[in-house]
C-alpha cells in the first residue's frame, strides 16, 4: 500500500544521497581516514588489522554496493607491501602481509616500510612479547625486531 510505497521512495533517496555523497568525498578525500592500524608480527609475516571511519551514507553504500572500491585505497596506503586481503568490510580491513620481515640470527628484523600517508596510530605486537607498542602520527613503520 501507500506505507511501502513511502519506505521504497525513502530507501531509493537513501541510496541516491549515498552514491553522490560516496562519489563527492571519493573525489574530495581520495584518503582513507584509518582511526589506528594493528599489525601483529608472526614470523616473517604480519596481520595488518586496518580500522577506518565512515559516516552513516558510505558505510550504508558500502554494505550495498560492496567493498571492492576500498581495494584501490587500501592499496594507496599500503603501496610498498606485498599483501593478501584476509576480510575487507565497512569497518576493517584484514591483510596478511608477506614477507616484512627476514629471519636473521634467531631474530626477525622489520626494516621501515612507507605508508601511502600517515597513521594517526599504530599498535604493534610480536609473538616474543604481550607488550603492545604504540606510535602517534607516523608515515612509516618503525625498525622493529622480534623473536
Amino acid at each position: 500500500g501507500v506505507s511501502n510505497m513511502k519506505i521504497s521512495l525513502i530507501l531509493i533517496f537513501l541510496v541516491i544521497f549515498a552514491l553522490v555523497n560516496v562519489h563527492i568525498d571519493g573525489r574530495q578525500e581520495k584518503e582513507l581516514h584509518i582511526t589506528s592500524l594493528e599489525i601483529k608480527f608472526d614470523k616473517t609475516d604480519a596481520i595488518f588489522t586496518v580500522n577506518y571511519d565512515f559516516d552513516i551514507f558510505s558505510k550504508t553504500f558500502l554494505t550495498l554496493f560492496g567493498t571492492k572500491t576500498l581495494e584501490p585505497r587500501v592499496r594507496s596506503v599500503f603501496p610498498d607491501f606485498e599483501y593478501e586481503i584476509i576480510k575487507i568490510d565497512p569497518e576493517r580491513t584484514i591483510l596478511r602481509v608477506k614477507n616484512i620481515s627476514i629471519l636473521n640470527k634467531g631474530y626477525y628484523l622489520h626494516y621501515s616500510h612507507k605508508f601511502g600517508q600517515t597513521i594517526d596510530v599504530v599498535y604493534i605486537s610480536d609473538p616474543s612479547s604481550t607488550r603492545i607498542r604504540e606510535y602517534y602520527n607516523i608515515n612509516s613503520t618503525p625498525n622493529y625486531f622480534y623473536r
